[in-house]
């Protein structure tokens, strides 16, 4: 039942299952809403949590649109056992019924947002268009995170012994699997215990290119990896590599692949030519 993604979106596609006891309701809002223009697939439908239960024990998915009253299992013992299970999708509530100890509990258990029936076009789109924001940036920064722990481990020593025992241009290799922003010669020599003018001549001696060189192949081969995940904007990528300015990224972007970042979306199993 997933969606095709609509022309104007270009962020991730985020999974979506519908648990609702209502044949109508669940197979309606699954197939009429536009949810591939808010970058959403619905990836299953289930009648009851029981059923849920079952699916997620094989499946994960971002989010969760359930109703509270159905048979078997209700949708506050399926997040409850959900929640058991360590998941961490977000869940909104949809509910024929206005009940404050329901609304109580479903705040207990984290749920994003309660929706009463019947669910409008507006409420929707709204809800799940915040949701689909604030996960693409709870990504963004998880990869920038991963990033400046790699920096991180090379400037407090954890990664000493590689760097001693191996060539510069491994060590420098190592350093440029972490942060690219604000790396330049002089703090990757200093971060290396090298004077500049030492390190330029040893990699030169050693690669047969310059620094520079080196840093802008780093900073492509970055942009590739985070240019394949859709959720990532242009100048979100740029800054992640370190390009101060966007357009400097897209031009060096250019001359190197022949288009412009924007254009490009990384096949899988396919790595443009340099």
């Amino acid at each position: 039942m997933a969606s095709d993604r609509s022309p104007e979106y270009t962020g991730a596609m985020f999974r979506l299952l519908i648990v609702d006891d209502e044949f109508a309701i669940r197979n309606g809002i699954a197939s009429y809403f536009p949810w591939a223009g808010l970058g959403i697939e619905v990836d299953a439908v289930c009648s009851d949590g029981l059923e849920a239960l079952g699916l997620i024990q094989r499946e994960s998915f971002d989010f969760i649109l359930c109703d509270i009253r159905m048979p078997r299992m209700d949708g506050i013992a399926f997040i409850e056992a959900l929640r058991a299970r360590g998941s961490e999708a977000d869940v909104v509530f949809i509910s024929a019924h206005k009940d404050f100890e329901y609304a109580k509990r479903a705040i207990d258990l984290g749920v994003k947002h309660y929706i009463v029936k019947p669910a409008g076009y507006e409420e929707l789109n709204e809800v799940f268009s915040r949701l689909a924001k604030e996960r693409e940036a709870r990504l963004l920064s998880a990869q920038v995170e991963t990033a400046a722990e790699t920096t991180a481990a090379v400037q407090i020593g954890t990664t000493t012994e590689p760097l001693r025992t191996q060539g510069l241009a491994e060590r420098l290799a190592l350093l440029l699997q972490g942060d690219l922003r604000g790396l330049c010669l002089a703090t990757a020599s200093s971060l290396l215990g090298l004077s500049p003018n030492y390190l330029s001549s040893r990699l030169r001696a050693e690669t047969g290119k310059t620094f520079s060189e080196l840093l802008a192949e780093a900073r492509m081969a970055r942009a590739l990896l985070l240019l394949s995940d859709r959720s990532n904007r242009v100048v979100d990528v740029a800054a992640l590599v370190g390009y101060a300015d966007c357009k400097s990224f897209i031009r060096a972007f250019g001359h190197r692949y022949g288009k412009p970042p924007s254009a490009f979306r990384l096949t899988p199993g396919r790595v443009p030519d340099a």
